[in-house]
Formats: structure tokens, sequence, C-alpha cells
């Protein structure tokens, strides 16, 4: 006699096929966050790093200008709240105007000795004829965080007491906008100190200018730009510590012409920075987190990227000219 299979009721075959179910989307789940990459995010690239691209190097120039050599003094979370100021600055003499003799191109000479609580170690009035290259490092390829931009040591020139660093759209990089960027790192990179720069820069949509303090020996973050500028009527500049991993900023803002000459600085000390335009403190920021390691101070201009809200291109009313020129700079270590 043929034995007869038994069937399964119907309700045990649909459990069935319900526990078969589930195993197959549990491995299927399995299986694929097993092939997607976890950990951290990526380190975040600052707009402003004064790194060069790969196989660029900065260009070699003769120097021709004296500039006070440095010396290095040994190295002894609040939640970012923007302020704005608006200090009683003098309106200085445009590059165009005539400067009382020995007074400079900006109508004010170059500060040449100490001040109370600080001892000058370094100083360049720009007076030669080409960059003192014993004195800086210009600045070669893309910015980064910012496809958009471009350095070239072609776009730092010195003439008639002036540095200038300029952007325009250069033929000799397919007609985009290049600009220039120096570093003191050749001759100063200390811990805590005061910085001047007597500065000015044309307006222009889309072309920014910084003048900042970068790590010497360690990655970024901090950062300490006491100068920044992203362009347009050239009203207002902005002041940032950067810290952390990702990349905590405290911000102060200022307003003012900067189409004219001014004189803007910043006194880093333990714990402690102190904003100055013209000889006056316009901002201050207090936090265990700034910086303590050596740094070295960075000048630069560059073109923003097309798409980017916060860093704009340049459009159709950008000058084909920008240049931020810059008198003299002055530093000086803790006395």
């Amino acid at each position: 006699m043929k034995a007869m299979s038994r069937r399964l009721p119907r309700r045990s075959r649909l459990k069935i096929v319900l526990v078969i179910a589930v195993v197959v989307l549990f491995a299927g789940g399995f299986v694929l966050l097993a092939t997607v990459k976890t950990g951290p995010p990526s380190k975040p690239t600052p707009r402003h790093s004064p790194e060069v691209a790969a196989g660029q190097t900065p260009a070699s120039q003769s120097p021709t200008q004296t500039a006070t050599p440095a010396t290095q003094s040994p190295a002894p979370s609040p939640t970012p709240t923007p302020a704005k100021a608006t200090p009683a600055a003098t309106k200085a003499p445009t590059a165009a105007a005539t400067a009382p003799a020995g007074s400079g191109p900006s109508g004010e000479a170059m500060p040449t000795g100490d001040l109370p609580g600080w001892k000058l170690v370094f100083s360049d009035d720009f007076n030669g004829t080409a960059l003192n290259m014993r004195a800086w490092g210009t600045y070669s390829g893309q910015p980064g965080g910012d496809p958009g931009g471009l350095w070239d040591p072609s776009h730092v020139v010195v003439h008639d007491g002036v540095l200038e660093l300029q952007t325009y759209r250069d033929p000799a990089f397919g007609n985009r906008w290049v600009s220039g960027g120096l570093s003191s790192a050749p001759a100063l990179r200390q811990t805590y100190g005061k910085y001047l720069v007597r500065f000015r820069i044309d307006q222009g949509h889309g072309i920014a200018g910084i003048m900042l303090l970068w790590p010497s020996t360690s990655g970024w973050p901090p950062e300490i730009d006491f100068a920044e500028d992203g362009g347009g009527t050239r009203t207002e500049t902005t002041a940032t510590l950067h810290y952390g991993a990702k990349d905590t900023q405290i911000a102060r803002s200022v307003t003012g012409d900067f189409t004219l000459w001014h004189t803007v600085g910043v006194e880093w000390s333990p714990g402690h920075l102190v904003y100055t335009l013209d000889g006056s403190a316009w901002g201050t920021v207090s936090t265990s987190q700034v910086p303590g390691g050596p740094m070295e101070l960075d000048l630069q201009t560059q073109a923003g990227t097309c798409g980017q809200a916060d860093t704009p291109c340049p459009d159709a009313t950008t000058p084909a000219h920008v240049n931020m020129q810059v008198d003299w700079i002055a530093a000086y270590r803790p006395a």
C-alpha cells in the first residue's frame, strides 16, 4: 500500500513562510550593513588653508630688502557668540593720496621699537623691489575647501613701498581667477605675541582678504583670523577663533571702510585674544581654547567658489583687478 504524505494545515504553512521571510530579511540587512564603512566623519578642511597643492612649490626670488629677524618665545568651549562693535577709526589716506614725508605710502610709519609689555621681533616695510624670501614664503596651488580659488607666487608683488596680493583672471592659468598669499614661516614662528598689519583692500564681490595666525607644528585647527572679509564693499571685517575637531568658532565683527588704510591687529596671550583696529581694542575672547602652541602669520586673498552661498565666486560686478595692499607689518613677543 502506497504511503500517503501528511499535509500541514494552512495556518502552519503560513507561519513557516513568515519565519523564513524574517530570517532572509535579517540576513540581508546584516550583509548590507557589513558593506557600509562606519567611523567618525572626516576632519573638516579649512577654507583658508595655506597648504600648497601636490607637486607645486613656491617660486624662489633673491632677497633684496631687510626684515627684522624673529626670535621665538617658549610655549607657556564656549558656544560662538558673534558680536559687533564700531570703533572710532581714523580715516587714513588711500594709496593714491600724498603721504607726509617719512610716513610711508599709507600715511603712517612702521613702528620701530618695543611697546609696553611687548618686544619687537619682526618687521617689514616692503621698501625693496621684491619680496624678501628669507622672511616670507609664498602660496602655490588650490586653497583647502575652495575649488574656485587658486594661488600663485606671481600674484605676490612688491613695488613702491607696498606689498600687493593681486587677484585677477590670469591667462597663464586658463583665465582663471588667481590670487596671492604668503606666510611668515621662514622667519617668524612663536607662541603668543602681538601682530600689527597696515593694509587696505579694493572692493570686489567674491574676492576674500584674510590675515590670520596658522599653527606651525600641528594640524588644523586651531586658527586665529584677526581680519577676514569675504568680499564686496569692504564695510566690515570679522575676527574668528577656530578650535576643536568640529571646527567650533567664536566670531566678532567690526565695521569700517577697509578700502582705506587701517591698522588691524591681535594680541595673543594664554587664554585671551584682543582684536585691535587703529590702536584701539574692539573685541576680546577669553577661553581655554585659545591656542598654546607656535603659530605663524599668514596673509592671503582668494576667489570664492560658484554655488557656495557663504563664499561666492566673482561676478559681473567684480573689477578686473582686486588688490590687497600692505604698507608694513610688525610682530612682537611678550616682554
